[in-house]
């Protein structure tokens, strides 16, 4: 009778284990392919820039003089109307790289971190451990840092240069998230402590 209860419980494990390697691995390839993915956008980004800095290099400012006349160039803000010079020009670029690439560098650690997390249950079956908590809480550090950062560094940006672009935003889901995320790491801690007691008991 208990033999054929220890035949049952381990092919229960077996099965279960089976079921977390397989939900593992799809995760992990998803996280695969969205990393490629963030490398392709950061490689374009780093292309265009090349590419603009090369023709303002060699058409110099009369080329975008022409287009912002052309174009008369303006932006409606809350304060009121904004003209786009070309002096502005250099420094837009520059502020659009250094935000631009803050943001999807902190988007790519989240992916590597949250890649390690199922490369390293897919090794040891095992979603509780203290590595994957830390792991968490980092990505929640993350989250909290992209929602708020980027806007930051655009908004000291733009009081230099006197050009509102208006593209990224303090995001107060992102900080929601980021709760929420550092919660889900505690709670894989206190699962951690009962995977310890249950090993104990067996």
């Amino acid at each position: 009778m208990s033999c054929s209860k220890y035949v049952s419980v381990t092919s229960l494990m077996n099965a279960t284990q089976t079921k977390i390697e397989k939900s593992a691995r799809i995760a992990d390839i998803v996280l695969k392919i969205a990393r490629i993915l963030g490398w392709i956008v950061i490689a374009c980004m780093i292309l265009l820039l090349g590419a603009a800095a090369v023709i303002y290099g060699i058409a110099g400012p009369e080329l975008f003089s022409d287009v912002l006349a052309s174009e008369n160039a303006t932006i409606l803000s809350a304060g009121g109307e904004s003209v786009l010079t070309v002096g502005m020009i250099p420094g837009l670029i520059a502020l659009f790289s250094i935000v631009s690439f803050v943001y999807m560098g902190l988007f790519m650690a989240i992916l590597i971190i949250a890649g390690r997390i199922f490369s390293g249950i897919r090794k040891t079956l095992l979603p509780f451990t203290e590595e994957n908590a830390q792991h968490l809480k980092t990505i929640a550090v993350l989250i909290a840092v992209i929602s708020v950062v980027p806007a930051f560094i655009e908004a000291i940006g733009e009081a230099i240069i006197g050009f509102s672009m208006d593209m990224f935003y303090f995001s107060i889901e992102g900080l929601v998230l980021a709760f929420v995320v550092y919660s889900l790491a505690h709670i894989f801690e206190y699962g951690l402590n009962l995977q310890e007691q249950a090993d104990e008991t067996l």
